[in-house]
């Protein structure tokens, strides 16, 4: 082992509590990230040292051939003192003495060196070996920190409480008195169930995670026992009853796991078993009771991918998600349809409360040309605007003989899959939406800003962001100063807030919709022509000055805007390309083909992109 994990090699802890064995693990950690620095040292070190063997080795070659020119220089000197015994061979002597002694002290130096650099490569691949050792302690403490949380979890589920409700319940014209008041005695408790899990729920250490998993939660919540303090009818056909409810909770099987997305090897069974949400031990026992009384009531709440579709339960429409409705016990059918869309059923059997999250498949397999398509985020807001693009063939690339060299030859491609693509630019609005949801910090925001044209040329200046670019924008505008980072994260944002797929268009995929079936230069044909578009002496008012908000120009035949000019558009491939020109940039390099070659942190006042959706 070496001296580095000699130094820092820590005594295994004993800690079970999450929060020491947490403590643990960041210091570890911090011991691991040492060592990593540690070990790129020492690599560096192999590095330095063959090159200066390589040196050595280089410079021996060198020295071997100076002693042999000394050699014959001195041989010489001896021939001319045979003809001249007056002749000084003193300097060709000291000559040849100086290089054998160079050389010698080279081949030394070269002895040296391999022995370091054998050192210097033992060292490194001991300290290879070391690193698993820390990496392998990491890992077992990241292993025990699950344990202990799964262990702390239900520990703060195994509770005991009584609760005290009320419940007020409208009698049917067609029920029973006594079954009005069996039917205000059971949601009473369901209702302390709730009260009684939500609690649990929100005390927990991890209730902010546990929570996003609570409506699929197989939690326990046993009625140990119920006492109905009161109960009267109203004048109004009310039924009120007050009930003091016993209850006991319990995670069983892998619900712990479920609940802290976790493996189910961390609570020792198997995935898969079942588990009951709510027990009923009263005199009757709640399951039973649950699959023959109709009056018996559960919460069943639907969810859907897709907004202004309709929910039809039992035949009967119940208007659109997010809908949870209270419905009785036993089998029910479900199904969700949208024009467009493959009708989504399910035959359920309600026993316990229950979400369903129906994902509504396109009846068509491919996108139809020009069809609008957007996507519903939390909350019932919309997503970006899309076109649906069709499969097609096309020639790409500088298709008139008059383009930069990165853009020939020109060849011919194929789309196999349709795909949908942004109307317009991602916007300034849109881009709002996703860093107050997600507190995400742009590249320019964190290091030295965002890049301008200053006579010429881009530079970086610390004050420019996405939020300042330079120039006046409103929610409208295209979002600028952007690299491909961000655009990622928020595609990858939208990609999970919507359960769909979005990313950058590849260059193949940008240039087939931005031609939009056109062979010249701009869709519209080979002249940049007056008012047509944003870019540089285009004759709009915002040309050399700012963006312009999205949609101000006429849209091309797929029905997408600014695919000329207003900003250069990221697009993902092997290396990073920007394509279409922007406010600022002639016209000519607003051509359909115009390739710019930037790197991968670059973010500038005139780049922004357009999401893509997979089918």
């Amino acid at each position: 082992m070496s001296s580095y994990t000699q130094a820092f090699e820590s005594t295994p802890s004993k800690s079970t509590s999450v929060e020491s064995l947490e403590i643990e693990l960041s210091n570890k950690e911090t011991e691991y990230d040492a060592f990593v620095t540690f070990l790129n040292n020492l690599n560096s070190q192999v590095g330095n040292e063959r090159n200066h063997l390589g040196d050595l080795r280089a410079q021996g070659k060198k020295l071997h051939k100076l002693r042999q020119e000394a050699l014959l220089s001195m041989n010489e000197q001896y021939e001319a003192m045979v003809d001249n015994p007056e002749q000084d061979i003193a300097q060709a002597q000291n000559n040849y003495r100086k290089s054998i002694l160079n050389q010698k002290q080279n081949k030394d130096a070269i002895k040296s060196s391999v022995e370091n650099l054998s050192i210097a490569k033992a060292e490194f691949a001991q300290a290879n070996i070391d690193l698993f050792t820390l990496a392998n302690a990491r890992e077992g403490l990241v292993e025990r920190i699950r344990l202990a949380r799964v262990k702390r979890l239900r520990k703060e589920f195994e509770q005991q409480d009584e609760l005290e409700v009320r419940q007020v319940v409208t009698c049917d014209n067609q029920e029973t008195f006594n079954k009005c008041i069996t039917r205000a005695n059971r949601l009473a408790k369901q209702k302390a169930s709730k009260i009684f899990l939500d609690k649990l729920f929100n005390a927990a250490t991890e209730s902010k995670l546990i929570n996003r998993n609570k409506n699929d939660s197989a939690a326990q919540v046993r009625l140990v026992k119920h006492k109905v303090n009161s109960g009267e009818f109203s004048g109004q056909g009310n039924y009120g009853t007050s009930v003091t409810v016993d209850l006991q909770a319990s995670l069983p099987n892998n619900e712990p796991c479920t609940l802290l997305n976790l493996s189910a090897r961390y609570c020792g069974q198997q995935e898969g078993l079942p588990a009951t949400s709510v027990v009923d031990v009263d005199a009757n026992s709640a399951q039973s009771e649950g699959l023959n009384d109709d009056t018996l009531l559960y919460e069943l709440t639907i969810r859907s991918d897709q907004y202004d579709d309709e929910v039809f339960i039992d035949g009967v429409s119940y208007g659109s998600t997010k809908l949870s409705v209270m419905l009785s016990a036993g089998h029910h059918d479900i199904s969700v349809t949208k024009p467009g869309y493959s009708d989504y059923q399910e035959s359920i059997r309600l026993s316990k409360n229950m979400l369903i999250k129906a994902e509504l498949v396109k009846a068509a397999l491919n996108f139809a040309n020009g069809e609008k398509v957007q996507d519903i985020l939390p909350g019932d807001e919309l997503g970006p605007e899309l076109i649906g693009v069709p499969t097609g063939r096309f020639q790409m690339g500088d298709l008139k003989g008059s383009g930069l060299s990165n853009e020939k030859p020109a060849r011919n491609e194929q789309i196999l899959k349709g795909f949908a693509i942004g109307q317009t630019q991602i916007t300034v609005g849109d881009f709002k939406h996703f860093v107050k949801e997600s507190n995400y910090v742009t590249e320019a925001e964190s290091d030295n800003g965002c890049a301008a044209f200053v006579d010429g040329q881009p530079k970086y200046n610390s004050v420019l962001n996405w939020r300042n670019p330079g120039f006046g924008q409103t929610d409208e505008h295209p979002v600028v100063c952007i690299s491909e980072k961000d655009s990622n994260a928020y595609l990858t944002w939208l990609s999970n807030r919507t359960e769909r797929k979005y990313r950058l268009p590849s260059e193949i995929e940008w240039e087939y919709v931005a031609r939009a079936g056109s062979a010249d230069n701009y869709w519209w044909g080979n002249d940049i022509g007056n008012g047509k578009a944003n870019c540089a002496y285009c004759g709009s008012k915002w040309s050399n000055r700012s963006t312009a908000p999205v949609k101000s120009f006429r849209a091309n035949k797929l029905g997408l805007f600014d695919t000329v000019g207003n900003v250069w558009e990221l697009t993902q491939g092997q290396h990073i390309v920007a394509r279409g020109g922007a406010w600022n940039f002639a016209p000519k390099l607003a051509r359909t083909s115009v390739r710019l070659e930037i790197s991968a942190d670059f973010r500038s006042n005139y780049l922004g992109f357009r999401a893509l959706r997979e089918n």
